[in-house]
C-alpha cells in the first residue's frame, strides 16, 4: 500500500489567514489540530517535513517545528522510527475506514498524475474516475429478476 501524505498546506495557508493567534506556530497548531479532530487527516497519514511546510507556507521552520512539537505532546502526532511524523492512532478508531480512505486517495492521486502525464486536466481525470465508480456501483447493484 502506498503511504498517504497529509499534504494540505494550501488549505492550511488559507485556514491560517482566518485564525487569530499570538504566533504563526499557534495558528498552524490550531489548523492541524482542527483537521485531526475533524477526521480530515486519517490515522497514519504522514506529515511533510518542517522545512517543506515552512517553504510552502512562507513561515519560519521554527514555527512549524513548534506546532509539530505541541501536536506530538498532545498525542495528535506520532514519530515513526525513521523520524517521520504521522497522525496518531492513539484514542482513535483505526479500522477498515482509515485504511480504505488512505488506499482510495492514493489510487486517485496516482490515476490523476497518470492522466495528467497523458494530457488530461485533473478535472477531466477526476471526472473519469467518478464515472468509473458509478459504473462499478451499477454493476454491484442486485439485478431485478425478470417477470
Amino acid at each position: 500500500m502506498e503511504e498517504y501524505w497529509a499534504t494540505r498546506t494550501g488549505r492550511w495557508r488559507r485556514a491560517m489567514q482566518g485564525k487569530s493567534g499570538p504566533s504563526l506556530a499557534e495558528r498552524l497548531y490550531q489548523v492541524i489540530r482542527n483537521d485531526v479532530d475533524a477526521g480530515q487527516l486519517p490515522a497514519g497519514a504522514l506529515l511533510p517535513t518542517s522545512e517543506r511546510v515552512a517553504g510552502e507556507l512562507a513561515i519560519e521552520v521554527a514555527d512549524v517545528q513548534a506546532a509539530y512539537s505541541r501536536l506530538l505532546a498532545d498525542g495528535c502526532l506520532e514519530e515513526r522510527e525513521d523520524g517521520t511524523l504521522c497522525i496518531s492512532s492513539q484514542g482513535r478508531e483505526t479500522g477498515v475506514g482509515d485504511a480504505t480512505q488512505i488506499r482510495f486517495e492514493a489510487a486517485l492521486l496516482k490515476a490523476v498524475r497518470e492522466a495528467s502525464a497523458r494530457g488530461l486536466s485533473s478535472t477531466e481525470a477526476t471526472g473519469m474516475f467518478k464515472a468509473a465508480l458509478i459504473r462499478l456501483e451499477a454493476m454491484e447493484r442486485p439485478k431485478k429478476p425478470r417477470e
